[in-house]
């Protein structure tokens, strides 16, 4: 069994197949039965791993995410189906209820590795199937996934987020080099309310910066990146902080009830945590500028 904890869930993985299960990626290792106290695990997904095939219904087909991954769903489960270039059948199939507290992963013949002296399953609860499980699970659960570096200064979290080549592994490293300071991650930063908080944790979903700390800070405010010829720190009004938003969040927008859910969320997200337009010049005076803005 892999124990694995990502924002504060609990996933335990069950190997139910006859071969000996392994991770892959070594980024992973920090959320491989990390450090949490119990008091900081709020929830727990339970996910068994099989090595036969996955039923021949797997509902109907309601998203094609590229030629990567698909959903269907039926009225009992959601099925997450992986698509790969070079095989003309799955990987892996992953069968959940509705909660995405449960499921089956049922593993395809290339999942296994039969150079060694047994037979060794790879851990199929990595990217992209864990990032899609936490999406889901999330929204359920007062959570979202932010497309977005997370700092972490003096015990408190403040987010940059954008779009991909927005600069958020620019401004990490920037603020690193500077500051010795600590991201959590620089690519994506999960964001729950927990009681009356609302808390920033590292996610092992890195960018081109390879942070991914598996550890969590109150949120203080969201800074949206953009570019400019100045250093310049803008407050948003709820509008224009709504539309800053919405690109940069994971959202399953095939599945209507989970979009009322988050777009509840974010609409308390805005009126609790200050947002913030950021443009910058790559230099230390950007640093020296956020320093400042974020320790008054």
């Amino acid at each position: 069994m892999i124990r694995n904890v990502i924002a504060g869930c609990e996933v335990l993985i069950i190997n139910e197949s006859d071969s000996v299960m392994r991770g892959r990626h070594p980024v992973n290792r920090g959320f491989y039965a990390p450090h949490q106290k119990k008091s900081e695990i709020y929830n727990q997904i339970r996910i068994y791993l099989r090595s036969d095939p996955p039923p021949l219904n797997l509902g109907d087909t309601v998203f094609q995410a590229d030629a990567s991954w698909s959903i269907s769903e039926d009225d009992s489960f959601k099925w997450i189906i992986s698509h790969h270039p070079d095989f003309d059948h799955s990987q892996w199939t992953a069968r959940f209820n509705h909660e995405f507290t449960e499921g089956i992963v049922y593993c395809g013949q290339t999942m296994l590795d039969r150079s060694e002296s047994r037979t060794v399953l790879r851990n199929p609860v990595e990217y992209p199937l864990d990032q899609i499980l936490m999406m889901h699970f999330l929204a359920r659960n007062s959570g979202m996934l932010i497309h977005s570096a997370g700092w972490r200064l003096n015990d408190n979290g403040w987010i940059f987020a954008g779009k991909s080549g927005a600069g958020k592994s620019t401004i990490s490293n920037l603020i690193v080099e500077e500051t010795g300071t600590t991201f959590l991650s620089d690519d994506r930063i999960v964001v729950r309310k927990i009681g009356q908080d609302f808390l920033m944790y590292g996610t092992p979903w890195p960018g081109d910066a390879g942070y991914a700390v598996n550890e969590s800070v109150p949120l203080k405010g969201i800074l949206f990146l953009s570019k400019g010829a100045e250093n310049n720190i803008r407050k948003l009004n709820p509008s224009d902080a709504i539309a800053r938003l919405m690109p940069v969040v994971s959202i399953p927008w095939y599945d209507r009830e989970k979009v009322e859910l988050m777009m509840d969320f974010c609409d308390i997200l805005i009126g609790s945590i200050p947002m913030y337009e950021l443009a910058f010049v790559p230099d230390k005076a950007a640093v020296d500028m956020l320093v400042g803005f974020v320790s008054k």
